[in-house]
């Protein structure tokens, strides 16, 4: 797996954990405000579920391919 495609799949995850959290705040403004819909608390749970995995896979990947941010530093110029 190149590291392009795990950079991509790091900032997705990170997308993936941020939608569920505005879910989860439009749910508890919809608790204030008494207007309920329980239909969008299984789909929250699905997308953190699938987040965590994503990113237990992305850690291990990086971790096994040996990927660390020295190849990030090879081409900034030290001063």
């Amino acid at each position: 797996m190149s590291i392009k495609l795990l950079t991509q799949l790091s900032h997705f995850i990170t997308m993936m954990f941020g939608i569920a959290l505005g879910m989860t705040l439009s749910l508890l403004y919809q608790y204030l405000f008494k207007i309920f819909i329980f239909d969008l608390a299984p789909f929250i749970i699905f997308i953190v579920i699938c987040s965590a995995f994503l990113r237990i896979f992305t850690i291990y990947i990086w971790k096994k391919n040996n990927f660390n941010f020295e190849l990030f530093n090879e081409g900034v110029v030290k001063s």
